[in-house]
């Protein structure tokens, strides 16, 4: 059986694996503590982002550095009380590697991993990190069933193929 006797099922299950394994190939895990830097300041400015509202990108008044704290860490209700607190000192612990953007923003924003208010844990290292894994396997997940998709209707079309001669 060629690819173009596949049915559009099978083609698009199979785009859908190559996705997935592209997808997979390129996510990077995430730093260990040691990688990550520490900065304490007061914020300067802040704002929601996203469809949901639920991506926070900020600055610290004494650090040149913008930073974005993703949705996938979830908490977003309390970091965002955090930063939303009256003169409350922040403590952020920030990937300085790696830089979060859009391709058509000219900014850098780091992906902030813990978050610290007035000596408060507020979103720990451990916490964000098991969410970053969680969706990672959530990915791994998707890829089987493309996977699993992808044999099924290839043996449904080389069935028909077979039943058709």
């Amino acid at each position: 059986m060629k690819f173009k006797d596949l049915s559009q099922n099978s083609k698009a299950s199979l785009a859908f694996t190559g996705m997935m394994i592209f997808v997979l190939l390129i996510l990077k895990p995430a730093p260990s503590f040691d990688d990550l830097t520490e900065l304490s300041g007061k914020l300067e400015w802040f704002e929601s982002i996203g469809k949901h509202r639920d991506t926070l990108r900020f600055k610290l008044k004494e650090h040149k550095e913008k930073f974005v704290y993703h949705s996938v860490a979830g908490s977003i209700g309390s970091v965002t009380d955090a930063l939303n607190k009256e003169n409350a000192t922040l403590k952020i612990a920030f990937d300085p590697n790696d830089s979060d953007s859009a391709i058509w923003e000219f900014e850098d924003f780091h992906p902030v991993y813990q978050v610290i208010s007035d000596n408060h844990l507020i979103k720990s290292y451990r916490s964000t990190v098991s969410k970053y894994k969680s969706n990672s396997e959530l990915g791994i997940w998707l890829l089987i069933g493309g996977l699993l998709a992808s044999c099924l209707f290839i043996v449904m079309d080389w069935s028909i193929a077979k039943d058709a001669n």
